[in-house]
């Protein structure tokens, strides 16, 4: 029996392994919003008759298998053996029951899972439209039997209206305060596209216009305020703290977008990944630290020149201290070389 769970876009692969008698399986997933939109926890329980549940994980290079499961909170039963051989492309948790719980935290990647609208709108769906697996099947599915019954919930926080909630199946959809849930009976391979938009927060909604969310700048909220996230070759050149013309354009955008709120405090901090610095770039770099500090206070003086306030401005450095991926690719030691500018309102 396969099951897959594309939330997060792992392409984590749920695997019952049985005869192919028709059984009842009965799935529940939960899924915990935070305040950003993005971020969230996720609860996924299984029960059927099956001796045994295989949850298959997509390898990565590099990560023994027991690191798939660092974004794990819970899982149940705790008993569980790994098999890296049977497949070439997966590595398989085999767990001693037919059943099953987990809790995971994620968050949910832009321009594959969500999207957001230059009038805030998120929009969420699970599938991609197009990827299937050899079988056939799509979304959320399981195999050989269907789903008896499968119970999918979005637990909104109180910053969002719930706008849509689609499924490709038939069922039930029932709304409780600011919770959705989809109730269905004898479903297989289901897409589910939700929208959603922030009840408030101005300042977001005006960077988001103005940024237009191009595609390595990403913006996210919470109840402290606004966290822009720009990669560092938006803004610079590789090693170099200088900006760039385009870099200085998206920062004008951002300065005319802020100078007019007085009430706001920006918090700029640089990041780095962990690559020591080499070559000639030592003698005016010695460390991740005076490069991420460097590229930090240049953004700030470059928005101090455009009409925001010195007083509202606050430089940070962090080198590799806080990566947001793994170092060990050239993909995450990317995401890691970043700025991140957070705009918190100072209203009592």
């Amino acid at each position: 029996m396969l099951n897959v769970n594309k939330l997060n876009f792992l392409l984590l692969y749920f695997c019952l392994l049985s005869t192919a008698i028709a059984a009842p399986v009965v799935s529940e997933k939960i899924i915990f919003l935070n305040e950003d939109g993005i971020n969230y926890v996720r609860y996924d329980t299984t029960r059927t008759n099956h001796k045994t549940y295989d949850i298959w994980f997509k390898k990565v290079k590099n990560k023994v298998s027991e690191q798939h499961l660092k974004d794990f909170l819970y899982l149940y039963p705790n008993e569980h053996k790994w098999d890296s051989t049977t497949h070439s492309s997966y590595d398989l948790m085999r767990i001693a029951s037919g059943s099953y719980a987990t809790l995971v935290q994620g968050k949910l990647l832009y321009n594959s899972e969500i999207n957001v609208g230059s009038d805030g709108v998120y929009t969420y769906t699970n599938w991609d439209g197009k990827t299937k697996t050899p079988d056939n099947h799509f979304g959320i599915w399981n195999k050989p039997d269907v789903f008896s019954h499968l119970v999918y919930a979005w637990v909104f926080p109180n910053n969002f209206n719930i706008i849509s909630y689609t499924a490709n199946r038939k069922g039930d959809w029932v709304k409780r305060n600011n919770t959705i849930t989809f109730y269905g009976k004898k479903v297989n391979d289901l897409v589910f596209t939700i929208k959603y938009q922030s009840r408030s927060n101005p300042i977001y909604k005006k960077l988001l216009k103005a940024l237009n969310q191009q595609k390595q700048i990403q913006l996210e909220q919470d109840s402290k305020g606004v966290k822009i996230t720009l990669a560092a070759t938006v803004l610079f050149s590789s090693g170099k703290s200088k900006l760039s013309v385009g870099g200085k354009a998206i920062l004008r955008t951002l300065s005319n977008a802020l100078s007019k709120h007085k009430d706001i405090k920006i918090v700029i901090e640089g990041h780095s990944d962990n690559i020591s610095i080499k070559g000639d770039l030592v003698k005016k770099y010695k460390t991740n630290w005076e490069l991420s500090s460097a590229r930090s206070l240049t953004v700030l003086h470059f928005i101090a020149a455009h009409k925001v306030a010195e007083s509202q401005l606050e430089a940070r450095a962090h080198g590799s201290n806080q990566p947001i991926a793994s170092n060990d690719t050239q993909q995450g030691r990317a995401k890691n070389r970043r700025i991140e500018i957070m705009v918190m309102s100072t209203k009592k």
